[in-house]
């Protein structure tokens, strides 16, 4: 099965790679941009993911997160 999202172009990818990899039964994400298709594996290999992780890290640490409820899930998965 799959599942298509498109995004504004402000959209905040990162935020939502790291989403979605962190939800059961997700085994692959790619983003389309632009006619260009980038696999999972570039993606986690790129320079730009290494940057986003290692911030998404120092914000844990640091104390600062998020908690996603049912509803923000429900809310962005379109479930009722």
């Amino acid at each position: 099965m799959e599942i298509k999202i498109t995004l504004e172009e402000y959209a905040d990818v990162p935020f939502i790679k790291k989403l979605l990899s962190q939800i059961k039964g997700i085994t692959n994400i790619e983003i389309s941009e632009s006619g260009k298709t980038y696999s999972w594996k570039e993606i986690e290999d790129s320079e730009y993911f290494a940057k986003v992780m290692e911030q998404s890290e120092n914000d844990y640490k640091n104390g600062k997160t998020q908690e996603l409820t049912d509803d923000v899930l429900d809310e962005i998965f379109g479930r009722k």
